[in-house]
């Protein structure tokens, strides 16, 4: 499902999205489908053979009218039938992390060679798309963006990553174990890198 397009990067990596409103599409994004975590595809150009695979990390409010006291000429509920030009520049973005791609019939772990352009669509990914993106050739477990994200330095990471383990341990249940230290190693870093 489309949820939006990219409207910014902040980095190679990092893009925000504007998530679709009202009057831009016949299915409106609900707030679970662009919730905290959720993994996103974006392609670099049309009809590329190269998917970018990312993270949803954060969502941003966008209101322009905040703090604008000047006078109204019209209600709010009123500019649909007195003003139907009117533009509505509120919006959602979220923040969408790039932590792979995919080619064809393989899977990079890695930062793409190539960056999405503004105006890219994002979609959601299906669960089995998910799935398949963290297996390795012999069929386990794989989370090779793991150690490139604990790099950054943001609070969020370990929060973010602990959703990820979360939504594939049902998965990959024959590396429960693994999963499981890594949960752990995780919770701990959540609850002490923050207090310094």
């Amino acid at each position: 499902m489309q949820i939006g397009t990219v409207v910014k990067s902040n980095s190679h990596i990092s893009y925000l999205c504007r998530v679709y409103g009202k009057l831009e599409t016949e299915r409106v994004p609900e707030p679970a489908d662009y919730a905290f975590g959720t993994f996103v595809t974006l392609s670099p150009w049309q009809d590329s053979s190269i998917r970018l695979v990312g993270l949803v990390r954060d969502t941003l409010l966008l209101n322009p009218d905040f703090g604008n006291l000047g006078p109204r000429l019209s209600h709010a509920a009123d500019l649909a039938v007195l003003s139907p030009d009117y533009l509505n520049e509120t919006g959602v973005l979220v923040d969408v992390l790039v932590v792979g791609w995919l080619a064809e019939d393989s899977v990079h772990h890695t930062v793409p060679s190539v960056a999405a352009q503004i105006g890219t669509y994002v979609e959601t990914m299906e669960e089995t798309a998910i799935v398949a993106f963290h297996r390795d050739a012999r069929d386990r477990f794989f989370m090779g963006y793991f150690p490139q994200l604990m790099m950054h330095n943001d609070p969020m990471i370990a929060s973010l990553l602990l959703a990820v383990l979360d939504r594939l341990s049902p998965h990959f249940e024959q590396q429960g174990r693994v999963l499981a230290v890594l949960k752990n190693n995780l919770a701990w870093k959540a609850r002490v890198v923050p207090a310094g």
